[in-house]
């Protein structure tokens, strides 16, 4: 079968231990600074702070993100950011920030934009040249870096709503992973668990292509083999120091790979995380053997399967033992199974099963999937996660 691709990369990457330095070397004269202070100490915003003086650049501190990232946080900062008139919006944190940077710049390149409608998928207007963005990322995990979307909560709804237009993708991505040494183990394993997710789903997505198979198998090949090292619970060997470098080049890879096919399932159902205000790399990783469940049997899913030591005779013998691979690996990284174990309440839940049903059937993430979620799986799917009852492949698909 022939079929056409238009492939997304990243304009411009700079990569190294050390590479925020290059922030003295971009050539701008006003930087709009989006961070999250409780992630960016006061000695690394000297230091960022520092170079942005060194090469002639005034900043200012518009936004201090800390949670994920709700429509009223771009409300709040837009004027700051209007007033101040930057040509480059430093983006220094995790995917919240990011993801407000990016909103921060189309409202700035156009002010008069109607709030709504920077909510309407591939619509967005072309870009003005008023400023670019610059990318840092300070944990290994949504790949906001890389990607054409941003994702915010309505903190009156709890819903999410999706930015997406290719104009997103930052002018460059500065990925130093200095950044990641003082992060937690365990926010290490839920970005990275976010990460993997991207990478699973981007490689038997709908708009997949050659291309996006092999980045997205190497980056969760990479997740697979550094990712335990990186949360400190893998086998000595390789140093923590080496597998946090390994762990966040890999995630922007897989930001690139759902740049250009999107994702999938675990993502369409991600409703339940912002409703109860849970991390969204946690929520994430809980979903993925299900949902690679519900997406198989795959040949990609089986090709994965072989590269990780599998042995499976069919197809759907090789996936049901890469999700056997992942349910094992889910409680490596220190992540429950079920709902029920983050003592989320039963009824609570139950009652909003029908609106977490009904967004997961809607969303695009589960359109591009495979096996597309209907009312009847979706809602088993819900219900099953939500008592971790261990999902199996369907092997007569």
């Amino acid at each position: 079968m022939v079929k056409a691709y238009t492939q997304l990369l990243m304009k411009k990457y700079i990569t190294g231990r050390g590479a925020i330095s290059s922030l003295g070397n971009m050539g701008r004269k006003r930087a709009a600074i989006v961070l999250d202070r409780g992630v960016v100490s006061p000695e690394n915003l000297d230091k960022i702070t520092g170079y942005l003086k060194d090469g002639g650049t005034e900043y200012q501190v518009v936004a201090d993100i800390r949670t994920e990232p709700y429509f009223k946080d771009i409300l709040k900062a837009r004027q700051t950011v209007n007033e101040f008139q930057p040509d480059m919006i430093v983006a220094i944190g995790g995917g919240s920030v990011m993801d407000t940077a990016k909103a921060l710049w189309l409202f700035y390149e156009h002010p008069e934009m109607p709030f709504e409608d920077a909510f309407k998928p591939f619509q967005l207007p072309p870009t003005t040249g008023k400023a670019i963005i610059v990318a840092v990322p300070t944990t290994s995990g949504t790949g906001s870096e890389t990607t054409s979307c941003a994702v915010f909560t309505n903190q009156d709804t709890n819903q999410k709503s999706l930015m997406l237009g290719n104009n997103l993708i930052p002018e460059y991505a500065i990925l130093d992973a200095d950044f990641t040494d003082t992060l937690p183990d365990h926010i290490a394993a839920q970005t990275g668990m976010d990460a993997l997710t991207h990478a699973m789903e981007a490689s038997v997505s709908a708009n997949t292509s050659p291309m996006v198979v092999t980045l997205a198998i190497s980056a969760a090949l990479d997740m697979f083999e550094y990712l335990p090292i990186s949360a400190g619970t893998g086998a000595e060997g390789t140093s923590k120091y080496e597998a946090r470098e390994r762990c966040h080049n890999a995630a922007s890879l897989a930001g690139v790979a759902i740049t250009n096919s999107f994702c999938g399932l675990a993502h369409a159902c991600d409703q339940p995380g912002s409703f109860f205000k849970l991390p969204h790399g946690l929520v994430c990783g809980m979903f993925l053997p299900y949902t690679t469940a519900l997406a198989s049997p795959h040949p990609t899913y089986a090709a994965v399967a072989r590269r990780l030591g599998c042995n499976g005779k069919t197809e759907a013998e090789l996936c049901s033992q890469l999700v056997d691979h992942l349910w094992s690996f889910t409680e490596k990284m220190g992540l429950c199974h079920s709902f029920k174990e983050l003592n989320i309440d039963e009824t609570a839940y139950m009652e909003q099963l029908p609106l977490f049903v009904k967004a997961a059937c809607e969303s695009m993430s589960s359109k591009l999937s495979p096996h597309p979620l209907d009312e009847v799986s979706a809602t088993r799917l819900f219900k099953d996660i939500y008592y971790g009852i261990k999902p199996e492949v369907e092997k007569n698909r």
